[in-house]
């Protein structure tokens, strides 16, 4: 058990900079590896939240009965691994079929000052219809960021000026009772992510 735990600490550590946004590109892993991970981690992931929705409405973790929910950390006007992320877990719940509406899509924006309602309202919808972006105050925010072992950090602009905001770009699976199931990483075919779900979901 000691060894196993040691192992899995020592993936983690060695996994928690990937997918994370470089001035200089993505960091790349190997297909599946996480995803074949047992499900424990050396560390407690999610926790509640008070955020606000795209539409203007309070959404908390408790708002969604009777679904699961895929948390993606990561902004409207990113350019690179928030759009293949938020693409890949959302083309994951089309695939699923009528399974698909057992779950709730969320994006919690680490971009607040850019991610207005207004913004994310014309963003999200294109990627899913039922893809809801949550923002709120920098105290809401914060406590959602500590659940899940967030800390995003601007780094500038890129050549159009928009910002650039550095964060981890892994999806989180929750369950019906509101606890962290497992985490996904983006980089996988969305089929082999509803593959993934689909064990929770059975």
């Amino acid at each position: 058990m000691l060894r196993t735990f040691i192992l899995t600490l020592c993936i983690a550590v060695m996994m928690a900079p990937t997918f994370a946004h470089q001035s200089g590109g993505v960091t790349k892993l190997e297909p599946g590896s996480l995803a074949t991970l047992p499900n424990r981690f050396p560390v407690n992931l999610g926790g509640p939240f008070k955020l606000i929705d795209h539409h203007g409405a309070t959404r908390t973790d408790h708002d969604f009965p009777g679904q699961y929910l895929l948390i993606f950390f990561g902004y409207a006007n990113c350019k690179s691994m928030c759009m293949v992320g938020l693409r890949r877990m959302t083309e994951a719940i089309e695939h699923l079929g009528k399974k698909g509406d057992a779950i709730q899509p969320l994006m919690i924006t680490v971009d607040p000052d850019n991610d207005t309602q207004q913004t994310m309202r014309e963003a999200l919808p294109k990627i899913h219809p039922r893809l809801l972006g949550l923002t709120g105050s920098s105290q809401a925010l914060a406590q959602a960021y500590d659940a899940y072992k967030m800390k995003p950090r601007s780094i500038g602009l890129d050549p159009e000026g928009d910002t650039v905001v550095n964060h981890t770009s892994y999806i989180y699976l929750v369950g019906l009772d509101g606890k962290f199931l497992t985490l996904i990483p983006p980089i996988i075919a969305s089929e082999r992510i509803a593959e993934i779900i689909l064990k929770y979901l059975s």
